[in-house]
């Protein structure tokens, strides 16, 4: 058998009054020779107990001179089995035990070897006054011609002075957080174990929905890892989270993940490749996660009743069928609007079945590094599989009457790929140079979202990338050989569009034969998304004596923006009147009759077949791939005589530059970002002189 034995022999006691002042209740003489805490200990050497703590604190040198004797019941250093343990002062602890568990915790070394808790926790807390200033207004004049050629003001109308009015509230916060856990890790051999087990909760209240209930959150985490040798690696964990949004049954789910590594540069087999491949390690790891939040402002509590918006006093209008608000729910007895009784009713379903969303993801990676580390590569290549998403149904019909709950629906796939390469090596003594490439590739498929029913395939999401846009087929701009040319293309009559077309309008493919152009020929089957398939990422620079240059580049491609608004149609400005403007791109690159060019990149001006030229399409899928110096900086370091009696041990003058050059065909914007709707303005460039001093 084996066990330890613990004696607390340290604490304050003042039963025996003078006997205890200067001495410790554990070591008062018993018979002449021996002390009272001889009992335990003889105790458990009669138990074979053979490894002892004492944990003592008070008074404990009369204690500490008799336990050192070595003599008395065989505990002795020599067999290694008597300890005695006082407090210590660390750099993360400055106290004496505090009770018997807080003794026992600081010594659990003692107990197992690499075993250690931790205890975290935060606490905030605010409160906020503000004050809104509004109105003040004030008279506006239009100039008016007067008498002998003078110019006078005169009052707009409707137009007055009015005073600034205050409006004032307040706000308020507060939050805990807390965790607790127990570490272990211990090494033995050419094996190393860890452990983690680790439990966390926290609280938000005041939040935006259902303020009086607070926010919380609760998990539980477990983690195993094992390496031997430095070589063979492998890691387990496992969360177990639970949500306020599912029923009670559906609330916790468990998470599991691990890893494995094999370091087989490392291997006997492997030292005569160490010349040109000095490091080579091969890994994978999986695991599931869950999500329990649709969006960023789903509702709580997304399995409770239906919540109801009570007290509606306004009525729907009989004879015009509109409501007078959004809230029009009351009913009307009678025929004025005096005899209103409140009404109720429902705000959203809500779905007792609902549950976490989940992801299980893999990914499969190599490091390999050449010619004494100069040259080293990283590949990863990545599978997620997400199924039950968070979504709303979007096969009921609008008949209905309200939006549907949400519901575990959806399905995604994802997969991808990263390569890095770095290469860092230098000719002669003074010129060092480094590259470095970061390159991805990044893919999705949507398996199923509850899409309205349709009647082509191509007319439903699914099955594309998430992004995809519905747009309809751009093929031409009308002229009199186009309804000859469609038909001898496609093999099918010249489809009717929902104008009369004239030249210079835009012509469309009729995807489903029905020889016309609606809504049934817009298809998710053509272009990019707002996220590029390829991104890339350069670090270029090199150091020679003194000077050091280092730049940064950033590229995409097989990425595409929809252009809108200002920059799709001439006359309509960007709050979508009609009272815009034509820019100058539209002019140049416009349909004409004196310029009848197929490779326009506009149809014809005008606002007469507006809704069929600028209709969402291929056409205004505007190409946004780029590359783009990020940054530049070209510094000098100085070494001059009198640095040291200065006390300087740095002197530096750097110029650097940010977002210098795009190289770019999308010009309707930043490419790097998502499609604008207006004109805005330029990409800043920014420009820094910096001189960098060190004592």
């Amino acid at each position: 058998m084996r066990a330890i034995g613990i004696i607390l022999a340290g604490g304050n006691n003042n039963r025996m009054r003078e006997l205890s002042n200067k001495r410790a209740i554990a070591a008062m003489p018993i018979a002449g020779s021996y002390r009272s805490i001889d009992f335990a200990l003889s105790n458990m050497a009669s138990s074979h107990i053979q490894r002892v703590a004492v944990l003592t604190q008070y008074n404990a040198r009369s204690l500490n001179e008799h336990l050192s004797s070595s003599k008395w019941w065989d505990f002795g250093r020599k067999q290694g089995g008597l300890f005695v343990f006082t407090p210590t002062i660390t750099a993360d602890n400055g106290y004496w035990y505090r009770g018997t568990a807080d003794a026992i915790y600081q010594n659990l070394d003692f107990l197992t070897k690499g075993l250690s808790f931790r205890l975290k926790g935060s606490y905030n807390s605010s409160f906020t006054v503000y004050k809104y200033m509004s109105g003040g207004t004030e008279m506006t004049y239009n100039p008016v011609l007067v008498d002998e050629g003078n110019v006078g003001l005169r009052p707009v109308d409707n137009s007055k002075y009015t005073d600034v009015s205050y409006t004032s509230g307040t706000g308020k916060s507060r939050d805990w957080y807390m965790e607790a856990g127990f570490n272990y890790n211990r090494s033995f051999g050419g094996h190393t174990v860890g452990g983690l087990l680790l439990y966390n909760q926290s609280k938000s209240y005041y939040p935006s929905t259902y303020s009086d209930i607070p926010k919380g959150y609760v998990g539980l985490v477990g983690r195993i890892t094992y390496d031997w040798m430095n070589r063979y690696m492998a890691e387990f964990n496992v969360g177990y989270n639970g949500s306020e949004n599912f029923a009670p049954d559906k609330r916790f789910s468990a998470f599991p993940a691990g890893s494995v590594g094999w370091l087989m540069s490392e291997e006997k087999f492997f030292q005569p490749l160490k010349s040109v491949v000095s490091f080579l390690k091969l890994r994978a790891s999986f695991g599931l996660v869950g999500n329990d939040k649709p969006d960023r402002n789903a509702a709580r509590f997304m399995y409770l009743a239906d919540p109801y918006s009570v007290n509606l006093d306004k009525v729907i209008d009989r004879i015009y069928a509109s409501g007078e608000a959004a809230d029009a729910w009351g009913y009307l007895f009678g025929i004025t609007s005096n005899t209103v009784t409140n009404g109720a009713r429902e705000v959203s379903k809500n779905n007792p079945d609902v549950t976490w969303e989940k992801a299980f993801k893999r990914n499969y990676g190599i490091d390999i590094n050449f010619f004494d580390d100069r040259l080293s590569a990283t590949a990863e290549y990545y599978r997620e599989h997400r199924w039950d998403i968070l979504l709303r149904d979007g096969t009921a019909p609008g008949m209905l009457g309200f939006l549907t709950p949400y519901a575990n629906l959806g399905e995604v796939n994802s997969w991808g790929w990263e390569l890095s390469l770095k290469w860092n090596d230098k000719i002669g003594k003074n010129f060092r140079y480094w590259a470095t490439m970061n390159l991805s590739y990044n893919q999705n498929k949507i398996i199923e979202r509850k899409e309205a029913p349709q009647d082509n395939d191509y007319q439903y999401g699914k099955n594309h990338r998430i992004g995809s846009r519905s747009q309809y087929v751009f093929w031409r701009y009308y002229d009199e050989s186009t309804p000859e040319l469609y038909e001898k293309t496609f093999n099918r009559p010249f489809p009717t569009h929902s104008v009369v077309l004239e030249n210079g309008d835009a012509v469309y493919v009729d995807l489903n034969g029905d020889r016309k152009i609606d809504a049934n020929d817009m298809s998710y089957d053509y272009g990019f998304t707002d996220d590029p398939e390829y991104m890339i990422g350069l670090n270029l620079g090199f150091s020679w004596k003194n000077w050091e240059v280092n730049t940064q580049w950033t590229g995409a491609w097989n990425v595409s923006r929809m252009i809108s608004d200002v920059f799709r149609q001439p006359f309509v400005s960007s709050a979508g009147s009609n009272a815009g403007g034509l820019l100058s791109y539209h002019l140049d690159h416009t349909w004409t009759p004196e310029n009848p060019s197929q490779s326009a990149e506009y149809p014809r001006a005008t606002q007469v077949n507006a809704s069929n030229n600028y209709a969402t399409s291929t056409l205004f899928e505007k190409d946004a791939k780029y590359l783009r110096l990020k940054t530049l900086q070209v510094a000098y370091n100085f070494q001059f005589p009198l640095m040291k009696k200065l006390g300087l041990t740095t002197c530096q003058l750097a110029f650097s530059g940010y977002n210098l050059l795009t190289f770019s065909p999308y010009l309707w914007g930043d490419p790097e970002a998502t499609a604008s709707n207006a004109p805005t303005y330029p990409l800043t460039k920014t420009y820094t002189l910096s001189l960098k001093l060190g004592f």
